[in-house]
């Protein structure tokens, strides 16, 4: 059984950035997509959390909460820290996380090409300190081509709610998000 994760970010507050992961075995991968992508609206490029109001979040909150999947919340709320280094402790954390959980393959949702290599940079040095045993594989994809990357962005978008005490997305994902300090 493979398992595969698919992570995305927010910055919900000033000096929290959050990262999370959908986990989802390799059996379930076409389901999981087919389902979040009947959420897009005609002309919708994608699913984004803070492109939508209140019903369509409930609703994408409520859809992720039927698929076989679950999901971590990596944290770092620090203000003096900018945001890339709050990234890469996320990162760092929710990496090891994975790869002892026995994700095989993670994608991240695409960000500038310079970003992207710091993060493919990140994971050969945690392959070089050891921490990532296991044969782990990083892509980077555009959110606009796999919808999987929209559970993350909702599942961190109902994370941040929570932060700022709006307890109703998270409490519909109960039992299925691990939170994480970085």
């Amino acid at each position: 059984m493979s398992l595969h994760a698919f992570v995305d970010e927010s910055e919900p507050s000033a000096g929290a950035y959050l990262l999370a992961a959908a986990v989802i075995t390799g059996d379930h991968l076409d389901t999981a997509r087919t389902t979040i992508d009947a959420l897009r609206l005609r002309g919708q490029r994608k699913l984004h959390w803070h492109g939508e109001n209140d019903n369509r979040r409930m609703l994408g909150i409520k859809t992720i909460a039927t698929l076989p999947a679950l999901h971590l919340v990596v944290i770092r709320a620090a203000r003096d820290e900018g945001s890339e280094r709050r990234r890469r402790l996320c990162l760092r954390r929710l990496l090891c996380e994975l790869d002892q959980a026995g994700v095989g393959h993670v994608v991240l949702e695409r960000r500038q090409r310079s970003q992207d290599q710091a993060d493919s940079q990140l994971l050969s040095a945690l392959r070089t300190a050891k921490l990532i045993t296991g044969g782990l594989r990083m892509d980077h994809a555009a959110g606009t081509e796999e919808p999987l990357l929209w559970l993350p962005d909702f599942v961190a978008g109902a994370a941040g709610a929570a932060r700022r005490g709006n307890h109703s997305y998270q409490d519909e994902l109960t039992g299925l998000v691990q939170i994480l300090e970085a």
